[in-house]
């Protein structure tokens, strides 16, 4: 009888393992897709996509799925309009990473570096401040008008990836309208990915 039951805890794990792989590569198939049609003249490789919905940053690595991360993108909802407090949606490309060796928990003021190690918040829902620790990835829009230059400027708006000392909230829209993550998993992506990597923003 144990036997029977050790088989069956088996084939159940395995089970259990393959559907995980395929839902993966379903939706590496359906966002590749959906990307490829909407943008094609963008060269699809290593690239970032974030479902606000879904409050999900997906890292894909030669168009497969390497990592997904929850994030927490603006309580506002989506919007690309200055003074919005809104995350913008479209595409974009990480246009500056900030931090590199930086201890977990450093705070960052106006992209500098400060001397301050802040406290890890991983129990308390709410807090009313917004910092950004350990990593940022400032983002800039590729998309005239829609993203860049005027009022809609993704990049002079200050939008950017990064930590949070709050990390109770990710998982959930609480930022003022940047990408918060994790401080372990900011450094995580931080050290995967380079410079102009494609970054695209979806609220579905």
């Amino acid at each position: 009888m144990k036997t029977y039951l050790i088989i069956i805890y088996f084939f159940l794990s395995l089970f259990s393992y393959y559907s995980q792989n395929t839902k993966e590569e379903i939706i590496s198939e359906l966002i590749v897709d959906y990307i490829s049609s909407k943008y094609s003249k963008e060269k699809l490789d290593n690239f970032i996509y974030i479902g606000l919905k879904r409050q999900r940053l997906y890292f894909f690595e030669a168009n497969i799925i390497s990592k997904i991360y929850k994030v927490s993108t603006s309580s506002k909802g989506a919007g690309n309009e200055i003074s919005s407090y809104k995350t913008p949606l479209g595409l974009h490309c990480i246009y500056e990473k900030i931090g590199d060796n930086a201890p977990i928990g450093t705070l960052f003021i106006n992209k500098k570096k400060t001397n301050k190690i802040v406290k890890i918040d991983s129990l308390t829902t709410y807090q009313n401040k917004d910092e950004i620790t350990t990593r940022l990835m400032s983002l800039m829009g590729k998309e005239l008008n829609i993203n860049k230059g005027g009022s809609v400027d993704t990049f002079k708006r200050g939008i950017y990836i990064h930590g949070t000392s709050n990390e109770k909230t990710i998982g959930q829209p609480s930022s003022h309208g940047c990408i918060r993550m994790k401080n372990n998993d900011i450094v995580e992506l931080f050290n995967s990915v380079d410079n102009q990597i494609p970054v695209f923003l979806f609220n579905n």
